[in-house]
């Protein structure tokens, strides 16, 4: 981890809290490798499904983000949603996604297909190629085991 990044992670258990946050510096590493003045709290908790997402990412300024993650996941889902989410982290900080107001802008133009939304075809694109790259280099675990394993933890 870079010195002057900072993450909190509350909530789940002590056992996701810590995967979590090595998740999330493994994404650091891949996404913004030179920013050091990161603050980000995440929480694990349940996500009702009436809810419609499994993950959350805003935008606090600042390099400030809040992210929430449902911790009834199973264990590649989790990583999955993880990493996902730190790629809406990376659009803020480089400023490829800014919100003014209720509107979204893409590298500087207004976007308004909520069908069709370029950032998260970009983060569901991202997404599988961090999670397999943690999980080869961060982890003892092979990929296939991780996505065969229905249980969550």
């Amino acid at each position: 981890m870079h010195p002057g990044n900072v993450i909190n992670v509350s909530g789940g258990l002590l056992e996701q809290r810590n995967l979590t946050e090595q998740i999330i510096e493994h994404c650091i590493d891949q996404l913004l490798p030179r920013h050091r003045s990161l603050w980000i709290e995440v929480e694990l908790k349940k996500i009702y499904p009436k809810e419609n997402a499994v993950g959350y990412c805003q935008d606090d300024g600042g390099n400030m983000f809040t992210i929430e993650i449902d911790k009834m996941q199973n264990l590649y889902d989790f990583i999955l949603t993880i990493c996902h989410e730190m790629v809406h982290v990376k659009q803020n900080v480089r400023r490829e996604l800014t919100e003014r107001g209720l509107r979204h802008y893409w590298y500087g133009k207004l976007h308004t297909d909520r069908r069709n939304e370029p950032w998260e075809l970009e983060a569901w694109k991202l997404q599988k190629k961090l999670a397999n790259s943690f999980i080869r280099q961060e982890t003892k675990w092979l990929v296939k085991d991780v996505k065969q394993l229905d249980k969550r933890f």
